[in-house]
């Protein structure tokens, strides 16, 4: 996908339109019946539901999902503005989804993505709806290839944002078809066709470590670390991701035997595959024994420690790894046994 400037000096809106509905992920999974559309107010989702709403089959319906976090004192009315904006759109019906409970004191971003998640992924299940629109672009990748530099993580995590992935359960489909697009523009092409959008007061916080990668971006692109050229380099993280998925899809099947309570891993056949296949393998396994579909799983730092034990240290015996018990099989045999901690292993 090539990147478009859409501002009003350079491309009509009708151009923008019509290059979105030539978006491979957009003409394979625009359809009729139900869609839904994370609408947060922002120019971005407020720019994403209006050109699905043009693109899309005059007889889908598209459901536009305001989260209210609840984070602000006026959060309900926010909310309730975002609907009244989009009321007189054809076919989009605006629900408001709201997170209860008490709320944490720390990583609240991140505790309000979680939350915005799980509430978007059960709308949508509960509704039968498979596809689950979002708005994230290629501000959001550069700030998100930052971010991720700066907490140490390795390609998966420099891959950033990824076009197309699954909700937590695997239920839904979280499409992400503007990647490739600044907010900048997509700000701009809003304005051009006069359509409202919000401002999140939380983008001028510095409390939040992700506004202050953003604040310095400027900084960044006069020393040649562009948002564009961040994005790229996110993109090409994840074709190489892909490549290495790709061997540790036939790793995993060479070496991997799968149980009711766990995972058995022959360490023999696993010690001929590359050091990054090996830790692939490993955290997949993981990740499978404790369900986590996203794939998050423990830090790459303690992983990497694990898995060095493992294959250099003869008298290495168990570890524990992200509530995950890793064991050589009794009698010191060529065998891994990977359960949840607290588990059964063969």
């Amino acid at each position: 996908m090539q990147s478009l400037n859409v501002s009003a000096n350079s491309e009509t809106p009708d151009a923008f339109t019509a290059w979105f509905g030539t978006l491979p992920i957009v003409r394979d999974h625009i359809q009729s019946g139900h869609i839904a559309v994370a609408l947060s107010g922002g120019p971005d989702s407020m720019a994403l539901l209006h050109l699905l709403a043009r693109v899309c089959p005059s007889q889908t319906i598209i459901h536009a999902i305001t989260v209210d976090h609840g984070l602000r004192a006026n959060s309900a009315d926010e909310a309730k503005q975002v609907g009244t904006w989009v009321s007189s759109l054809h076919n989009v019906h605006h629900h408001i989804v709201r997170w209860e409970g008490d709320k944490p004191d720390s990583a609240i971003m991140e505790s309000a993505r979680a939350a915005r998640y799980r509430l978007l992924e059960q709308f949508c299940v509960e509704r039968g709806i498979e596809n689950l629109w979002v708005a994230h672009n290629r501000t959001d990748q550069a700030e998100t290839f930052l971010f991720r530099l700066a907490k140490g993580s390795g390609l998966d995590g420099l891959a950033a944002i990824h076009e197309q992935t699954s909700s937590p359960s695997g239920s839904v489909q979280i499409l992400r078809p503007l990647l490739d697009v600044a907010k900048d523009d997509l700000t701009a092409w809003c304005v051009d066709q006069n359509i409202p959008f919000a401002t999140d007061p939380s983008n001028q916080n510095t409390a939040f470590a992700r506004i202050r990668l953003r604040q310095s971006m400027d900084v960044l692109a006069a020393e040649g670390l562009s948002e564009k050229r961040l994005a790229t380099t996110a993109r090409r993280m994840g074709r190489a991701r892909a490549a290495l998925d790709h061997f540790t899809d036939q790793a995993w099947a060479q070496v991997v035997t799968v149980q009711n309570d766990g995972i058995t891993m022959d360490l023999h056949a696993l010690a001929t595959w590359p050091d990054d296949i090996r830790l692939r393998v490993i955290r997949r396994a993981c990740d499978h024994v404790t369900m986590d579909r996203e794939g998050f799983g423990p830090r790459l730092d303690r992983l990497e420690e694990i898995v060095d034990q493992i294959f250099t240290d003869h008298d290495f015996r168990a570890a524990t790894l992200g509530g995950v018990l890793l064991r050589r099989a009794p009698g010191g045999g060529d065998r891994l046994l990977i359960a949840r901690e607290g588990g059964k292993t063969s």
